[in-house]
C-alpha cells in the first residue's frame, strides 16, 4: 500500500488545509494529490482541487501543464481567482498565446474578468505583440466598466505602446485621471520604439519623479536611432548608470563607428556584465578591429564570464575577417565544450568562418548538424561551395532549399550564379537568372549581372552579355564593362571591346589596365595602327602619373 505523505488523522476531509500547508515542493504536492484522489469522494475532491490548484500555482517552477490538467478536472469552474491566477501564471512563464486562449475560454463561459485579469491578458498581448487580440480585450474592458481602473488603464497604454500604436496609446494616456511614473514611462518607451524621439523628450522633460527606467529608455532611444550627441548628454546627467544604459551607449557608438568612445564607456563600468562585454566585442568586430575583438573574447574566457550569442557571433565574425585558422579551431572547440548555446545565428556565422578559413568540410558538418535552417544558412553554404569550386553541389543545395519552401533572396542568387560562373554552367545560369527576375521578382544587383556577364563572356556569348548590361545594368558600373572587355580580349571581339572600353574610359579614365586590354585586342587582330595609338595614350597617361617615392630613410 502507498503511504500518505504525512501521518494520517482520523478525519480525512478536514486536514486538507493542513496537508497543503505542509506541502512546499512539487513532489510533496503530487503525493498530497495522489492521497486525496484515493480517499475523497467526488464533491469533496473537487473542493480539494480548488485549494490544491491555488497552492500549485504558487510553487516556484514551471508546472503549468500539470496545473492545467488539475484545472480541467474541476467541473464548470466559475471561480474568478483561479482563472486569473492561471492566466497570470502563463504570462509570468512566457506562455503568452496560451494565456490569451485561457482568457477567451473564460469569456465563453461567461465569467466576468476582474481588473487583474485584464491587466494580465493585456500584458500577454503587449509581449507578443498581438494588437488585434489587444483591441478585443480593450472592448471587453469598456463593457465591464473597468476603464477607469488605473491598473487596467496603464496596462492598456503599455499594450498599445509596445505594439507601436501610439495614437491609441495617446488616447488612453490623455484619458487617465491619475498618471503614475509607470504610465509616463510606458508612453516614453512607446515613442522611442517608433522613433518619435521629439515626443519622447517632451514627455520626459515634462515628467515628474523620473526613475532609472525613464532615463535609460531615453538614452537607449537616442542611441538606437544614432543621435549619440543627445544620448551622451542624458547619459552624462544620469546620477546612477545601469548596465542597460551602458550597453545602449556602447552599441550606439559602435553603429556610428566611434570605437574609442565605446571603449571609454566600457572602461568606466566598474563590473561589466556579460551583455556589456558582448556589446564591446561586437563593436570591435563590426568596425573591423578584429584583433581587439579577439582580445575581448579571450578576456571573457579568462574571467569565466558567460558568452552570449552576440559575443560569440562577434568573435566568429572577427576571426572570419582575419582568416585566423588557429583561432577558428579554438572557437569551434569552445562551442563543442558548451561555452555558448549553438543558436541559428551562431551556426550561420560558423559556416561562414569555416568556409573563409578554408574548412569547407567543417562548414558542411556545421550545416548538416543544424536542426533549424533559414535563408541565411542556405545562402552562406551555397556561397561557400561556389567559392570552393563545388558548383554542382551548390546547385543541388539550392534545389533542396527550394523544395523545402525556403524563399531565396538576392544573396542566395549571387551564390548560385557565382557557382555557375565558376563551373561554366551557362544553361543553368541563364535559367537561374530567369527564375530570380521573373519568378521571384528580384531586381538584379551589380553582383548578379557581373556573374552573368562573366559566365556568358567565358562561353563566348558576348552579344548576350552586352544585351544583358543594356537591359539591366548601370552604364556607370565599371565591373560590368570590365568583365565584358576581358571576355572581348579572350575572343578577339574588337567592336564590342571598343564599346566596353569607351564606357570604361569615361568611368575610370586613369585606369591604364583598360587601355592595355583594348590594345591587346587590336594586336591580336593585327590592327597595329590602333594598337600603337593606344600605346601612345598609355605612355601619355603614365607620364602624368605622380612619381613614386619611399618613406623609408636612406
Amino acid at each position: 500500500m502507498s503511504q500518505p505523505p504525512f501521518p494520517a488523522t482520523r478525519k480525512r476531509f478536514s486536514p486538507i488545509a493542513h496537508y497543503l500547508q505542509r506541502s512546499n515542493s512539487i513532489n510533496q504536492l503530487k503525493q498530497t494529490h495522489a492521497f486525496f484522489l484515493k480517499t475523497l469522494r467526488k464533491p469533496q475532491y473537487h473542493s480539494f482541487l480548488t485549494l490544491f490548484l491555488d497552492k500549485l500555482l504558487n510553487v516556484p517552477g514551471d508546472y503549468l501543464c500539470y496545473a492545467l490538467h488539475v484545472f480541467d478536472q474541476i467541473p464548470n469552474c466559475k471561480r474568478l481567482f483561479l482563472w486569473t491566477s492561471l492566466i497570470r501564471s502563463h504570462v509570468f512563464n512566457g506562455y503568452f498565446i496560451q494565456s490569451i486562449l485561457l482568457y477567451s475560454r473564460m469569456q465563453r463561459k461567461g465569467i466576468p474578468p476582474s481588473g487583474f485579469t485584464f491587466s494580465s491578458v493585456l500584458n500577454a498581448c503587449a509581449r507578443l505583440p498581438a494588437i488585434f487580440e489587444g483591441k478585443q480585450v480593450h472592448a471587453g474592458v469598456e463593457k465591464s466598466g473597468l476603464l477607469s481602473n488605473n491598473v487596467v488603464q496603464t496596462s492598456l497604454l503599455d499594450m498599445y505602446a509596445k505594439c507601436g500604436f501610439m495614437l491609441d496609446a495617446e488616447r488612453v494616456f490623455n484619458g487617465m485621471g491619475e498618471r503614475d511614473v509607470v504610465a509616463w514611462t510606458a508612453m516614453i518607451c512607446g515613442y522611442t520604439k517608433v522613433g518619435l524621439m521629439d515626443k519622447a523628450r517632451f514627455l520626459f522633460d515634462d515628467m515628474e519623479g523620473r526613475n532609472m527606467v525613464s532615463w535609460t529608455t531615453m538614452v537607449a532611444g537616442y542611441a538606437n536611432y544614432g543621435d549619440m550627441e543627445a544620448a551622451e548628454e542624458l547619459y552624462d546627467r544620469m546620477m546612477e548608470k545601469n548596465s542597460v544604459a551602458c550597453l545602449a551607449m556602447i552599441a550606439g557608438y559602435g553603429k556610428c563607428c566611434d570605437v574609442s568612445k565605446a571603449r571609454r564607456v566600457f572602461d568606466e563600468i566598474v563590473k561589466p556584465d556579460a551583455l556589456c562585454w558582448a556589446a564591446m566585442l561586437a563593436c570591435y568586430a563590426q568596425n573591423g578591429y578584429s584583433d581587439e575583438a579577439i582580445g575581448i573574447y579571450r578576456a571573457i574566457r579568462v574571467q569565466n564570464i558567460r558568452i552570449t550569442e552576440v559575443g560569440m557571433v562577434g568573435a566568429i565574425s572577427a576571426c572570419t575577417q582575419i582568416g585566423d585558422v588557429t583561432m577558428a579551431e579554438a572557437l569551434a572547440k569552445d562551442l563543442e565544450e558548451g561555452c555558448c548555446e549553438r543558436t541559428l545565428f551562431v551556426s550561420n556565422a560558423l559556416i561562414h568562418m569555416h568556409a573563409k578559413c578554408g574548412g569547407i568540410e567543417q562548414a558542411w558538418m556545421e550545416f548538416r548538424r543544424m536542426k533549424q535552417r533559414d535563408v541565411v544558412s542556405y545562402s552562406t553554404m551555397i556561397t561557400a561551395l561556389a567559392n570552393h569550386g563545388e558548383s554542382r553541389v551548390a546547385l543541388a543545395l539550392f534545389s533542396k532549399m527550394h523544395k523545402e519552401g525556403i524563399k531565396p533572396n538576392q544573396v542566395t542568387f549571387v551564390g548560385v550564379l557565382d557557382a555557375c560562373s565558376h563551373g561554366g554552367l551557362v544553361e543553368e545560369g541563364c535559367k537561374l537568372f530567369e527564375l530570380m527576375t521573373h519568378v521571384f521578382g528580384l531586381v538584379p544587383l551589380s553582383e548578379h549581372l557581373t556573374c552573368m556577364v562573366t559566365l556568358l563572356g567565358r562561353a563566348g556569348h558576348l552579344e548576350k552579355a552586352y544585351n544583358l548590361i543594356i537591359e539591366y545594368g548601370d552604364a556607370s558600373d565599371s565591373g560590368l564593362w570590365g568583365a565584358l572587355l576581358g571576355a572581348c580580349k579572350v575572343y578577339g571581339n574588337a567592336p564590342l571591346g571598343e564599346i566596353a572600353s569607351s564606357h570604361l574610359f569615361e568611368i575610370e579614365p586613369e585606369e591604364i589596365g583598360n587601355y592595355v586590354l583594348l590594345a591587346n585586342i587590336y594586336a591580336s587582330l593585327n590592327k597595329w595602327k590602333d594598337a600603337e595609338r593606344l600605346k601612345k595614350m598609355i605612355s601619355e597617361k603614365e607620364k602624368r602619373k605622380s612619381p613614386g617615392c619611399s618613406w623609408v630613410p636612406s
